[in-house]
């Protein structure tokens, strides 16, 4: 029934190994985490639900936003399948999750906060799709093995959306492939 956790609530507990959660992946989603520190995950990296080890989430259709923070550091984490219902995902939502190797962004999503999908190193594919008008800072920052960019939208729309400073950093894709050609990285 947790809804929210403050500023630092796990600040300095440097000895966390694991976060049991007694909820399902559906509340975890919606708890509000107010600085990156409030979520155990930063020191634990691992999240259980159930008594087992999260390693691929299907996200419920009931959430619309994948908040921030929520899957900072969740290093077990290899796929996650995001449903249409999804709108944005916040800042660092996915920051650090070394295993993930691939992420189909859905239609769906018009916003991608800065450094939702930094420094997960295993990524090597990543779909855009069509309806996305911003993509934050560094939100794909130090993701070095990140070769395949699909946008399943035109060349125009790739090139009309808000992009910040150093989303691709340390990306070794050179192109982003759309539905009418390739754009230049």
């Amino acid at each position: 029934s947790v809804i929210s956790i403050g500023e630092w609530a796990f600040g300095g507990c440097s000895e966390l190994k694991n976060i049991y959660y007694e909820g399902t992946i559906a509340t975890w989603c919606k708890i509000e985490f107010e600085d990156l520190l409030s979520n155990p995950l930063v020191l634990a990296e691992k999240l259980y639900l159930e008594n087992e080890l999260v390693t691929k989430i299907q996200i419920p259709n009931v959430i619309a936003e994948v908040k921030a923070y929520t899957f900072y550091n969740c290093k077990s984490l290899t796929s996650i399948e995001i449903p249409d219902s999804v709108t944005s995902i916040g800042s660092e939502a996915f920051r650090n999750c070394i295993s993930l190797t691939s992420i189909e962004i859905p239609d769906s999503v018009t916003d991608i906060g800065d450094w939702a999908f930094g420094w997960c190193n295993s990524l090597t594919s990543v779909t855009i799709g069509g309806n996305v008008t911003s993509i934050g800072d560094e939100a794909f920052s130090g993701c070095e093995n990140l070769t395949s960019i699909t946008f399943n939208g035109t060349k125009a729309q790739w090139n009309a959306i808000e992009k910040g400073s150093w989303w691709n950093n340390n990306v070794p894709a050179t192109k982003v492939v759309c539905s009418d050609g390739e754009v230049s990285l």
